[in-house]
C-alpha cells in the first residue's frame, strides 16, 4: 500500500487503524477468555458478542491488507458502535454501562472514515438502541420500566449526537491539518528532489569546468609554444628578407650604373658608337634592373615594417612643394597620352609632421598606379585641410576596382585580376606598404572606386599648427 496515493483521511486511517485493531482484538480475546472462566454456559450471548467483535477485527484487518481503508474503518466503527448496544441482550438496560462504549464507534468513524461518517454512525446506533428499548421482546428481554427507557434513550441519544458533532468538527480540523501537512510534505519532497538534481548538475558542471580548465591550460601551453615558434620563424624570415634584399641590391646597383653609363656616355668605349639594337638592349637591361631594384626595396620595406624596425624621421614638411613635385613626376609618366592632369589642392597648405621621404614614396606609388591603369580621361592630385589633419588623394578615371576586390587590395601580394592589370604586372606590395606607412604616421588610408569609372585613393596625415608663445614659434601635432 502506497501512502503517497491515499487521500488525506485515508492517510490518517492507515496510521491509526492497525494499532486500534490490535488493541480491540486483544481486548475481545481477553473478554472471551474471562467469559470462559466465568462458565456462563446457560446464556451464549456474551460469547457471541465477544466473537462478533473478534470477527469484526478480523474482517477489518482483511480489508486493510487489501488496501480498502474506508470499508475497513466502517466495519470496525460500526462494531464499536453497535456491539455495546447489543450488550442489552445479556445484561439488560438498567445499570448496563457497556452501552456507553458505543460513543467510541462514533469517534472511530470520524478518525477512520470521513468527517461526515460520525453523524451516520450515531444515527444508526440511536436507531438500533431505540429498537432494543422499544421492542425488547424481539430479543428475549422483559419490558423495562418506561422511566428507565426514557432516561437511557435520552442520555444515549444526547451522548451519541454530541460525540458525533464533536467528531464532525474535529474531523474537518484534523483532515484539513493532515491535508496541509501532506501538501507541505510533498512540496518539501519535491524541493529536496530538485535540490538533489541541482546538486548533481552542479557537481557535473564543476567536473566539466575542471576538465575544461585543464584543457584550456594545455591549449594555453601549446599556444605559447606555437607563438614562440612563430615569432622565431617570423624573425628568421624578416632577417632573411633583409639580408637577401641587401645582398641583391649591390649587384643590381652595379648593373643599373653600368647600363646607364653605357647609354649616357658611349664615348667611354674609345669613342666607338653603340648600335641602336645594342642600345635598346642595354636600355631594357636598365629598366629590368630598376624594376627588380624597386621590388627588392619593397620587400626590404615590408620586412622592416613587419619587424618594427622602420624608423620615421618626422619633421614639419610643407605640402605644396611636395605635391608640385608629384605633379611633375606624373606629367613625365603620362608623356603624350590623352590624359588630363588636374591639380585639386589650394595654396598655401599647412605643413605636416611626417617623414618626407616616406610620404613621397606613398604619393609616387599611388600616382604611378594611376598612370599605369589610365589610358584616357584624367588624373588628379588633391588635398584639403580638416580640423586636425590633412586629407590627400590621387584620383583617376581608369578601369576601377570591383567591390569584391576593394577589401583585399591592401593585403600583401594581392592584385586585381583583369586584362589591363595583366599588362602591368607588379608585386602586389605597393598598396600594403603605403597603408602601413600612412598608419605609422598616425593616419588612415581608404579606397573609393567603381568598376569602369575610376578610383580614388585617399589618406590622412596629422597637420602641424604653429602657435606664438613669447615671440617664438612652436610646432604642435594634433592627433
Amino acid at each position: 500500500m502506497q501512502r503517497s496515493n491515499a487521500l488525506p483521511d485515508e492517510s490518517l486511517a492507515a496510521e491509526v487503524l492497525p494499532p486500534l485493531l490490535a488493541v480491540i482484538g486483544t481486548s475481545a480475546l481477553m473478554a472471551f477468555g474471562l467469559l470462559l472462566l466465568a462458565e456462563w454456559r446457560t446464556d451464549l450471548s456474551p460469547y457471541i458478542l465477544s466473537l462478533a467483535l473478534i470477527a469484526s477485527v478480523g474482517m477489518s484487518g482483511f480489508l486493510l491488507r487489501r488496501g480498502q481503508l474506508r470499508p475497513a474503518g466502517m466495519v470496525i466503527s460500526y462494531a464499536l458502535a453497535l456491539l455495546p448496544i447489543a450488550s442489552i441482550i445479556p445484561f439488560g438496560v438498567a445499570n448496563n454501562t457497556l452501552i456507553f462504549l458505543s460513543a467510541t464507534g462514533v469517534v472511530a468513524a470520524g478518525v477512520l472514515v470521513a468527517p461526515d461518517a460520525p453523524i451516520t454512525v450515531a444515527r444508526n446506533a440511536i436507531g438500533v438502541l431505540m429498537l432494543f428499548l422499544l421492542f425488547p421482546g424481539l430479543f428475549g428481554q422483559a419490558r423495562t420500566d418506561l422511566a428507565v427507557i426514557l432516561s437511557v434513550g435520552m442520555i444515549m441519544s444526547m451522548l451519541l449526537i454530541g460525540v458525533a458533532a464533536l467528531a464532525w468538527a474535529a474531523g474537518y480540523t484534523i483532515h484539513g491539518t493532515i491535508c496541509w501537512a501532506l501538501e507541505t510534505s510533498g512540496k518539501s519532497e519535491r524541493r529536496e528532489h530538485q535540490l538533489r538534481v541541482t546538486q548533481a548538475d552542479l557537481e557535473r558542471t564543476l567536473r566539466e569546468r575542471d576538465q575544461l580548465s585543464d584543457r584550456l591550460y594545455k591549449i594555453t601551453l601549446d599556444l605559447e609554444t606555437a607563438r614562440a615558434e612563430a615569432e622565431a620563424a617570423y624573425r628568421s624570415k624578416a632577417s632573411f628578407m633583409a639580408t637577401m634584399s641587401h645582398e641583391l641590391r649591390t649587384p643590381l646597383n652595379i648593373i643599373i650604373g653600368f647600363s646607364s653609363a653605357m647609354i649616357d656616355h658611349p664615348e667611354m668605349y674609345e669613342g666607338e658608337p653603340i648600335s641602336e639594337g645594342v642600345a635598346a638592349d642595354i636600355a631594357e637591361i636598365r629598366r629590368s634592373g630598376q624594376h627588380l631594384l624597386g621590388l627588392i626595396n619593397d620587400i626590404l620595406d615590408l620586412a622592416r615594417i613587419e619587424a618594427g624596425r622602420l624608423e620615421l624621421n618626422k619633421v614639419p614638411v610643407p605640402l605644396v612643394p611636395l605635391l608640385d613635385e608629384i605633379m611633375r613626376t606624373v606629367s613625365g609618366l603620362l608623356k603624350d597620352r590623352p590624359v588630363l592632369l588636374r591639380r585639386e589642392y589650394p595654396s598655401p597648405l599647412p605643413s605636416v609632421l611626417v617623414d618626407g621621404v616616406r610620404v613621397r614614396q606613398v604619393l609616387l606609388n599611388l600616382a604611378s598606379n594611376a598612370c599605369k591603369f589610365t589610358s584616357v580621361g584624367e588624373i588628379a592630385v588633391g588635398a584639403r585641410v580638416e580640423a586636425s589633419e590633412v586629407i590627400l588623394w590621387v584620383r583617376d578615371t581608369g578601369m576601377g576596382i570591383a567591390g569584391t576586390d576593394q577589401t583585399r587590395i591592401f593585403n600583401q601580394f594581392e592584385q586585381v585580376e583583369s586584362n589591363d592589370a595583366k599588362q602591368h604586372r607588379g608585386t602586389g606590395l605597393g598598396l600594403s606598404i603605403c597603408r602601413w606607412l600612412v598608419e605609422l604616421h598616425g593616419g588612415r588610408m581608404w579606397l573609393e572606386s567603381e568598376l569602369g569609372k575610376g578610383s580614388t585613393f585617399s589618406f590622412t596625415l596629422p597637420r602641424v599648427q604653429t602657435i606664438h608663445n613669447g615671440g617664438a614659434l612652436a610646432a604642435l601635432t594634433e592627433r
